[in-house]
């Protein structure tokens, strides 16, 4: 943020609320071949824009990971 990387979110998977839970808590009725787009873990200072954002993912079991960055591009407000 800023230009100065900083911890936005940590925590393990454990910490997510289990699909079948969220599916749970809503009313009406999924269609065969759903797809559900969710869950997140806090953000450290609350959800804050930046011009940058990188992630890694941790295996401690085997000890690997997955890192990627992705750099934002905010567009004009049309309408």
């Amino acid at each position: 943020i800023d230009g100065v990387r900083s911890l936005y979110q940590e925590g393990p998977v454990s910490a997510m609320l289990p699909p079948a839970e969220i599916i749970a808590g809503y009313d009406g009725s999924l269609a065969g071949g759903s797809v559900m787009f969710c869950g997140t873990l806090a953000a450290h200072g609350g959800i804050r824009p930046a011009e940058r954002f990188e992630f890694e993912i941790e295996d401690p079991v085997l000890g690997r990971s997955i890192r990627h960055g992705y750099d934002v591009v905010v567009l004009p407000v049309v309408g």
